[in-house]
């Protein structure tokens, strides 16, 4: 009885500074060590939270298809992220949306990573989350579906992994291309709850080492805090923020947590704004068109409503998007600036129609880009001139809510249309780490209001 009054006011303690404001770092390192303290486990099923604070997106990925099966029939898969937003009461959102059969996983633990890139986790900080009360769930085809509510306290930057089991088959498996993390698939059987990575083999980059099945980590924050989602594709993904890209030696995970709205939110966090950064980037990505290969994700003006305006918490976005539209290697196919512009009006008028905040980025160097796949169109005249007649009008534009000059922060002085050497991964199209926080950097702070 004594252990659970205290478990019961350490948690109360814990909500109420959810609720009421002020440092979230602060807050939940708080919450954590009263939890702790009182001798019980973190993993309280919560009801009735949505009341007491806010529900803001700490931590998102775009899903683009479920075109390739992985082979996770009877295995675990483990794979880890970031949190943005600092919350003491957490749900994970699963989606299913592309495919076309249904899935069941099981025992889904949520847990601290011990390292960046690791498969192992810390000790003791494993929790099941469950789906109406139940431990298993099945996605039936095109849908999407959040855990319960638990108390479970994490931080910003503070990596936390996602561990689930696939005991059936699994033909179809939603996913979001290129995680730049490391995948972790287990050796035959359920280790969900094991903190031992040991029976974790690293899938392949390229190949399977994607974001499947999540898509979000969904906190009760403050009345005050909300979501600004940044929306594009693979440079507000990250591509080549986390591996040496062309380096000779494959690409390894060098560092984690480089992608430019990873950046963005530590500006945010150091300025004290209480606005959390969702990434809705996909690689390949178009304005117009759905993507050249299917893992690409439909066109933005298709997805929107799912990626952005559905996004939990969401107050404003930040659009980056037109380099694959202009740089697509199917020849005569690329659109008109003209056309790209009817594009992000329509884009304006659905984020304004849904009440939000949108601000434009104009599109970044891409001269000299060279790929792994295929040589694409970006350095072409009709490329060049396209992305800078794009760039003119965002630039002058008065229709959205602001603009940030990408382009100019990001391009060689000396060479007209390059990247930087020192913002380059070596492909002359994504940027490096370096590049991607130079782009954090141009983001004026002074463009997101404070919300009421």
């Amino acid at each position: 009885m004594k252990r659970s009054f205290m478990y019961g006011l350490a948690l109360a303690s814990a909500l109420l500074l959810t609720a009421c404001g002020g440092d979230s770092s602060n807050n939940s390192s708080a919450a954590v060590r009263s939890i702790q303290a009182s001798g019980a486990g973190f993993c309280t099923p919560m009801q009735g939270t949505a009341q007491q604070g806010r529900v803001v997106t700490s931590w998102k990925t775009a899903p683009g298809d479920a075109l390739i099966t992985h082979p996770i029939s009877g295995l675990t898969v483990r794979q880890s992220f970031a949190p943005h937003w600092a919350g003491n009461v957490v749900r994970l959102r699963l989606s299913n949306r592309y495919s076309s059969l249904p899935v069941t996983f099981t025992n889904i633990h949520l847990a601290e990573e011990a390292a960046p890139g690791s498969a192992n986790m810390v000790p003791n900080t494993e929790c099941l989350l469950t789906f109406n009360g139940r431990p298993s769930v099945t996605l039936q085809a095109g849908e999407t579906v959040v855990s319960d509510w638990i108390a479970y306290p994490v931080e910003a930057f503070r990596r936390v992994g996602v561990s689930f089991y696939a005991p059936g088959l699994t033909p179809q498996v939603t996913r979001h291309l290129n995680a730049n993390e490391v995948l972790y698939l287990s050796l035959p059987g359920d280790y969900t709850s094991s903190a031992d990575g040991s029976m974790f083999i690293a899938a392949p980059e390229g190949y399977t080492a994607n974001f499947l099945v999540i898509e979000a980590l969904e906190v009760l924050a403050p009345k005050n805090v909300s979501t600004v989602v940044a929306v594009g594709d693979s440079i507000t993904d990250g591509s080549d923020s986390t591996t040496a890209f062309l380096s000779g030696q494959g690409s390894p995970l060098v560092a984690t947590d480089q992608r430019y709205p990873n950046h963005l939110q530590r500006r945010f966090n150091s300025a004290g704004m209480p606005f959390t950064v969702a990434n809705a980037g996909i690689g390949g990505n178009e304005l117009l068109r759905d993507g050249w290969l299917p893992q690409f994700g439909k066109a933005l003006l298709t997805r929107f409503d799912a990626d952005v305006l559905q996004t939990q918490g969401v107050s404003h976005v930040l659009v980056m998007i037109g380099t694959n539209d202009f740089g697509n290697p199917k020849p005569g196919q690329a659109p008109t600036s003209d056309a790209l512009i009817a594009g992000y009006k329509e884009l304006i008028a659905k984020a304004k129609n849904a009440g939000l905040k949108i601000i434009l980025g104009t599109i970044p160097p891409a001269e000299g880009t060279v790929t792994e796949l295929v040589p694409v169109l970006h350095g072409t005249a009709a490329a060049r001139r396209a992305r800078d007649e794009t760039n003119a009008w965002i630039r002058s534009q008065t229709l959205s809510d602001g603009m940030v000059d990408f382009e100019q922060c990001l391009e060689d002085k000396n060479r007209k249309g390059f990247l930087a050497e020192e913002y380059n991964s070596g492909d002359n199209l994504h940027p490096n780490p370096a590049g991607y926080a130079v782009m954090a950097d141009c983001v004026n702070l002074n463009l997101f209001e404070r919300q009421p």
